[in-house]
């Protein structure tokens, strides 16, 4: 079946008037011959002049070609009715192939693993690898004829899932089961924000504005957990944040800074560094000093610096300081099943265009060879 994807292209068949109109202008001229014989005869009206068409041949040749210029324009494409009655079944490998069957009402159907090479399901299940589902269905909607209804059967729990929801060009029978075979461990719950907050003895102030802040955080709902203890106190490998009112950094924490703790410190002399947060009056608020080490340029202390009282900063900082979580990978699979996309799918027609500029170019070719004999008749 053929179908066109930009009908309007079909419009261009209005210039099918262009090579009709020249042929009929640009006729054979009539040429007068001397006879000596008809001098005596005496001269007749000339029959009237009347519309016809000459080199019928070539002017069928033009036409056929501006047609097909004006068929690619609409852009055809082939639909294969090819299995239309057919069915196919996908299990992902994990499941038990006998569920599987028992899920899915189709006793026709052509049993396959949602595997590379799609063995058939009769045969042992390959190796289960949860994160290629989505690409070998986008492969199955590409390489299965358009009639085929497709059923795909996955387990309850889906792994390596794309940002966006995925959307095929047909549709599909989805249906989940509980997985029987021993399958990789779900990803732990989101790990807690660790700080570690070190202050000096002599400085409270330094110490009352690290807990404002993570008071802040918490109540923002944020999962936190809370290192506070004395300056030079050792600070825990796992820790995220590193609140400390010394900007005098040992060997140690250099260490851990070197491999992603980001450390926030007050630095009454910072002038240097890119600067990431101004106050209300435009004056630096918090300059990057180097990487993961980023400086209050004030002291620790809201009344001698009324800038730390600003009720915006704690979330300001928050997203400069805390680590990007990255989105889970992991959904039930009812919550995913595929969309069926508000356009074909590229794989379920077959463009038609190269077929025709081939033929038009073997048109283009007989075209010049009528025209040059129709000059040499000439």
């Amino acid at each position: 079946m053929i179908s066109f994807a930009a009908a309007f292209g079909w419009l261009a068949l209005a210039a099918l008037a262009i090579p009709i109109a020249i042929h009929l202008i640009r006729r054979r001229a009539a040429r007068d011959i001397p006879f000596a014989a008809l001098a005596w005869l005496a001269a007749r009206t000339p029959p009237r002049r009347q519309w016809r068409l000459d080199d019928r041949w070539l002017l069928a040749v033009r036409l056929l070609l501006i047609a097909l210029l004006a068929v690619i324009l609409a852009e055809p494409l082939w639909r294969s009715n090819e299995a239309a009655d057919a069915a196919a079944v996908y299990v992902a490998p994990g499941l038990d192939a006998n569920a599987a069957r028992a899920a899915v009402d189709a006793p026709l159907a052509d049993w396959h693993w949602l595997a590379a090479g799609t063995p058939s399901l009769d045969q042992p299940a390959p190796a289960a690898d949860l994160h290629e589902l989505q690409s070998l269905i986008r492969e199955l909607d590409r390489e299965l004829p358009a009639g085929t209804k497709l059923s795909i059967v996955v387990a309850a729990e889906l792994a390596g899932l794309d940002g966006e929801r995925l959307r095929i060009g047909r549709d599909v029978v989805w249906r989940s089961l509980p997985v029987a075979a021993a399958t990789p461990e779900l990803a732990p719950a989101a790990q807690p924000f660790r700080i570690a907050i070190r202050t000096a003895s002599d400085a409270p102030a330094a110490a009352s504005v690290a807990r404002a802040l993570t008071a802040a955080w918490q109540a923002a709902g944020i999962a936190i957990e809370v290192d506070d203890q004395a300056l030079g106190a050792p600070i825990p490998r796992d820790s995220n944040l590193l609140i400390v009112s010394d900007n005098k950094l040992d060997e140690a924490t250099r260490a851990l800074v070197s491999k992603g703790l980001n450390v926030l410190l007050g630095d009454p002399e910072a002038k240097t560094g890119e600067v990431l947060l101004r106050d209300a009056d435009g004056q630096p608020l918090l300059r990057r000093q180097a990487e993961h080490v980023y400086a209050l340029a004030g002291p620790l202390d809201p009344l001698a610096w009324p800038a730390l009282r600003d009720s915006q900063l704690p979330a300001a900082l928050l997203k400069l300081l805390r680590p990007a979580v990255s989105p889970p990978d992991r959904a039930p699979a009812a919550s995913v099943a595929p969309l069926r996309a508000a356009v074909d799918s590229a794989g379920l027609a077959m463009p038609l265009t190269p077929w025709l500029v081939l033929a038009i170019a073997l048109l283009w070719l007989i075209e010049r060879l009528l025209a040059t004999r129709r000059r040499s008749d000439a």
